[in-house]
């Protein structure tokens, strides 16, 4: 609570230091989005001359955009904000073959060109130099609780797509999504502020305050910059069964303090902490059956999470190689509750539960089944309530290579230790189906994870002739994974029984392996083509009664086949760059369930071919008006069956041949056009479209667990006007009042949870700078 406080009071403080804002320059954004407005970091940090190139430091040397032989797109916090991102799901759907699967409040499984799914993250996830995951869950499924940290004050968002595993590691086997802040400027105060309230059809309010001050305290030796904000969404779902409306609004409040420190001109320095804070009262998905946008469940589902990282970064100048050492602490905690009502309900009915029930071997007399069956519905609405943490530390050095000569190298090494824990509780529900105080649990167990990585990685980038570019890199990684757990209470209404702890270990080691060569036809076209490999560790289930040649599960792992060229035109009027690819994924982990359905495991089965294609495009025609689009295609099958050995209630159930069931086609398409209304005073107008093409989870439409989503477009729209001192806009989103299903799970009793996007939203917004 007294963190909480200390936001409100910093977010207010921060506001009264915006009282004589000035305007600052704005700029085409390169690689990838429409127009900026109130840059967040100096133009040298963030574009080049005769261009506005982005520059980026994907392959942890700093390079542009257009010089970056990889599928790469770059934001900046800027064209963030002109869109009106301030979350991963805000802005993922202008990036081609990137995709976030919406789930309840913290969980956002990040995917690219369609690899994705249960257990550790595909999709590396980097605040700055600092990889971080989720906690595991009851599943071993970290890579569905990628972090969302709200998006105000950042340089930029790099999003790279294939796999990045000799400088990332090994949860970027499908690609690399980083978020970049703004450093302290050591001899320049700066502060800002942004406020804005909208309202959303059939839905509630929503609200955001949003301060950032930065302060030099000795001048070009030491720089504080600090951010806070307070966040309100707007919920949209009601639950009919309990007469609660919008019961998924939520609520995001944080704070991140940077300090810099400059002792000399070779030497830097910074401190980061960040605390973000999110909570939602109840669901955040609605069932078709019940109604658009509507939900009967009889339980309240409150989830929160509380996010915590310190992190100490240090880079060196010797001369010619830069230095980087950097090391992290993170905690992330979390609240997770599910209806079980649905599961004890139909256990409730089952004669062969009557029989566990009574322990006997023969089928339960009349009398028998009506008093088992009375109890088990009088343990419902029954509530599944966990909580659990992660605790995550992290270290990295490297050595890289300065300059644009003949070589270029980078070498380093990479430690992470994991733990975390998360305790399921099955418990009956209050009367107004809220989590009773204290706990009336039903079942219990609990679940812990350890997890060591050491690594060390190496590039080479050579230039045998001016033009042409050959780069190779490689990565030893060695881990050990170990899962234990406990029930300590059992239930037949939970298929739950009292078992000793237990504890399995999973490791493995080798290496991950990238060739790359581009060509530079012209200062405006280049050609590349690249080969990379890349995997995710495999792990133990800790899952009740599942057979002992099912507790571990292996890595898997896949090539990724790449050709692109990154081109301008017209004198810099129009950059294009586009790229092919095929990915070859073996021995991949797929989610299975128990016989009885109740639970998720983890297996190895089949193997996979996907094809695909990004193209981005970005114009200025005229002065002021600039135009942009971006398509992504993947489609992917099965290059062999899904079986699982020993086991074939695999849940997955694809055939050789099969589709993969990521969305095929992304289109975005984004035109801002800003002019001169006085002399002192700016129009602007934007348009962002976006299109999600119809994905499925699942393979065969007979599976009582196969869902649908996607296939919906959204036209937002924001106009305004802006001066020196301050900018004022009016915004749509989604004006069409597209209910876009972004996701569906179906669980055991729980068919069809989707997660959509909001409707219709008008809104105000301001932003001041000093």
């Amino acid at each position: 609570m007294y963190i909480e406080r200390i936001l409100r009071v910093t977010t207010s403080a921060l506001a009264l230091a915006t009282v004589q804002p000035v305007y600052a320059q704005s700029g085409q954004v390169a690689g990838s989005q429409g127009s900026q407005n109130f840059p967040s970091s100096s133009p040298d940090e963030q574009v080049q001359e005769g261009g506005g190139d982005i520059i980026v430091t994907a392959l942890r040397r700093k390079g542009t955009v257009q010089s970056t032989p990889l599928s790469i797109s770059a934001m900046t916090g800027d064209s963030l904000a002109a869109m009106g991102a301030t979350q991963l799901q805000d802005y993922f759907r202008q990036v081609p073959n990137l995709n976030v699967a919406q789930g309840v409040l913290g969980q956002n499984r990040v995917s690219v060109r369609g690899i994705g799914g249960i257990g550790e993250a595909t999709t590396g996830l980097y605040f700055g130099e600092v990889p971080v995951t989720g906690p595991s869950g009851t599943v071993g499924d970290p890579g569905n609780n990628a972090p969302d940290l709200n998006l105000y004050d950042i340089e930029r968002v790099e999003v790279i797509r294939g796999p990045q595993g000799t400088l990332y590691g090994g949860s970027s086997m499908a690609g690399t999504l980083r978020i970049i802040f703004n450093r302290p400027k050591l001899s320049k105060f700066e502060a800002g502020m942004e406020g804005q309230y909208a309202t959303t059809q059939g839905g509630s309010d929503s609200y955001f305050a949003k301060a950032m001050v930065n302060v030099p305290v000795v001048d070009g030796v030491l720089g504080v910059r600090m951010s806070g904000y307070y966040e309100q969404r707007a919920g949209y779902i009601d639950n009919i069964r309990l007469g609660r409306k919008n019961i998924n609004d939520m609520t995001a409040q944080g704070i991140r303090l940077l300090i810099g420190f400059e002792p000399g001109p070779d030497t830097n320095v910074t401190g980061t902490f960040i605390y973000q804070r999110s909570d939602a009262d109840d669901a955040q998905g609605w069932f078709p059956s019940v109604g658009d946008l509507k939900t009967n469940t009889p339980v309240i589902l409150p989830f929160n999470n509380r996010f915590k990282l310190y992190n100490l970064t240090g880079t060196h100048d010797f001369g010619g190689v830069t230095l980087t050492v950097s090391g992290a602490i993170y905690r992330y905690d979390v609240l997770r509750t599910l209806d079980f009502t649905p599961s004890v309900t139909a256990i409730s009915y089952s004669p062969a539960a009557c029989q566990g029930y009574y322990a006997q071997a023969t089928p339960c007399s009349d009398a028998q089944y009506a008093a088992y069956n009375s109890y088990g519905l009088s343990q419902t609405p029954a509530l599944g309530y966990q909580p659990g943490y992660l605790r995550t530390q992290t270290a990295e050095a490297r050595l890289a290579s300065d300059g644009d000569g003949w070589l270029q190298w980078t070498a380093g090494l990479f430690y992470e230790r994991r733990r975390d824990y998360i305790d399921s509780h099955v418990t009956k529900a209050a009367s107004d189906g809220s989590a009773p105080d204290p706990l009336q649990d039903i079942s219990y167990r609990f679940i812990a994870n350890r997890l060591r990585q050491l690594a060390g990685f190496a590039e080479v980038s050579v230039k045998p002739v001016e033009a042409l570019t050959l780069t190779g890199g490689l990565r030893y990684y060695d881990y050990e994974k170990t899962t234990a757990g406990q029930a300590l209470l059992g239930s037949v209404l939970t298929s739950s029984i009292v078992s000793p702890y237990t504890e399995r270990t999973a490791k493995s080691n080798g290496w991950l392996v990238k060739l790359n060569a581009s060509y530079e036809f012209s200062p405006r076209f280049m050609a590349y083509a690249n080969a990379a490999q890349g995997f995710r560790p495999g792990g133990a289930n800790n899952i009740p009664s599942l057979q002992g040649d099912l507790v571990t599960y292996a890595p898997d792992s896949l090539w990724n086949y790449e050709v692109g060229v990154k081109s301008r035109w017209f004198g810099d009027v129009l950059t294009a760059n586009a790229a092919l690819f095929q990915i070859d994924w073996q021995n991949i982990q797929v989610a299975a369930r128990t016989s009885d359905g109740l639970f998720t495991f983890l297996a190895n089965a089949g193997g996979a071919r996907i094809r695909g294609a990004e193209l981005e495009l970005s114009a200025e025609p005229i002065k002021g008006l600039n135009l942009t689009a971006a398509v992504g295609y993947v489609r992917g099958k099965l290059t062999s069956d899904q079986v699982i050995a020993s086991f074939q209630n695999a849940s997955a159930g694809g055939k050789k041949g099969d589709p993969l069931g990521m969305a095929p086609w992304s289109v975005s398409a984004s035109a801002s056009y800003d002019w001169e209304l006085t002399p002192e005073l700016d129009g602007i107008v934007r348009a962002d479209l976006t299109y999600s093409g119809k994905g499925r989870n699942g393979f065969n439409p007979a599976d009582p667990y196969f869902t649908t989503q996607g296939d919906f477009a959204t036209l937002n729209i924001r106009t305004g006007v802006q001066n020196k001192r301050l900018g004022a806009y009016l915004f749509v989103q989604n004006v069409g009042n597209v209910n876009g299903v972004a996701s569906r799970v179906s669980t055991f009793g729980s068919t069809n949870m989707s997660f959509s996007i909001p409707p219709r939203t008008v809104g105000i917004n301001v932003r001041l700078n000093y």
